[in-house]
């Protein structure tokens, strides 16, 4: 394994309005109500970021562990992904969102091979979906009663071409239609997990979301 992995962006960065967009938002949601779902007493965030999903967890009652490479951020376990500094089958739940793709995809299962022996059954992650397209997304009065959802979601994906995170120094790799195709994500997830679900949220697909379940 490289030697641990620096901090990628300043220590005031995550508490930016820049970062904290609407779409992340979003994906804030979807990763409190995925890891919520699982009823988990314990649970460990690896990439701590702006924090947020960990206090809704916490005043959920839940009691959550914070894992970072970066000191600034006042993480509970100083460690990078690959190397996590925790016991084996510590936590209910291991979450780890847009952190992934920080670290060549040639580690990946070096870094899925972690998550899955600090859990003690669920992980949930999340990683960059490279694709653009169209997205319809459709609320009408009694929808919850009519469908059992609170809006529909029609969206057509098609691949991007061109290239945009080379460019910010921070993503090694994105799911796309060439190099990193879903299927290839999907066949390193699961030499460690079974996949319960995966979905990409409405008004934000570029957050692909798994749902795991440790071997």
């Amino acid at each position: 394994m490289k030697d641990i992995q620096k901090p990628q962006v300043g220590d005031n960065y995550y508490s930016t309005k820049k970062y904290n967009h609407l779409k992340r938002f979003i994906a804030y949601y979807y990763q409190f109500s995925s890891i919520l779902d699982l009823k988990p007493k314990t649970v460990l965030e690896v990439g701590s970021g702006s924090n947020i999903t960990a206090e809704l967890l916490r005043k959920s009652g839940i009691e959550v562990s914070v894992s970072d490479i970066d000191k600034q951020v006042n993480p509970d376990i100083v460690s990078d992904v690959r190397d996590i500094k925790a016991p084996d089958n510590n936590y209910d739940v291991v979450a780890a969102f847009q952190i992934l793709e920080h670290i060549p995809f040639d580690e990946l299962d070096k870094a899925l091979s972690e998550l899955s022996r600090v859990s003690k059954k669920y992980a949930v992650i999340s990683v960059p979906y490279k694709s653009t397209g169209f997205e319809f997304v459709l609320m009408i009065p009694f929808m919850r009663t009519l469908f059992k959802k609170d809006f529909l979601d029609f969206h057509i994906r098609w691949p991007l071409k061109f290239h945009g995170f080379e460019k910010s120094g921070q993503n090694y790799w994105e799911i796309d239609s060439k190099d990193f195709k879903l299927k290839k994500v999907r066949k390193e997830l699961e030499k460690h997990f079974t996949i319960k679900k995966e979905f990409s949220p409405a008004l934000n697909k570029f957050h692909h979301f798994f749902i795991l379940e440790k071997k």
